[in-house]
């Protein structure tokens, strides 16, 4: 059961990450969920809530890099949002 409300809470933070934190013009408001999630993983293994063996580490592993993706993504989406803004405004 802790699994699955870890992988449905990671799947709603990444969506969460790249639609909403990563997509806007302040480049560490999208920071936060990798900083966060990397510092919450850290605390659960620290305080036994997640042993450290070898699943949990490439789990870990796995969800900070979709973190740093994620927002990767995101700041593409905003990017682009506003280069085609920029190229709409032009063609008036």
């Amino acid at each position: 059961m802790l699994g699955v409300i870890f992988v449905i809470g990671s799947i709603a933070s990444l969506i969460l990450e790249k639609y909403v934190l990563a997509n806007n013009s302040h480049v560490w408001l999208g920071a936060i969920e990798p900083v966060l999630s990397i510092v919450f993983i850290i605390w659960l293994m620290l305080t036994d809530l997640m042993q450290f063996n070898a699943l949990n580490i490439l789990l870990a592993i796995i969800y900070v890099s979709l973190s740093f993706i994620f927002w990767g993504q995101g700041n593409d989406l905003y990017h682009q949002r506003v280069v085609h803004k920029i190229f709409e405004s032009s063609n008036l």
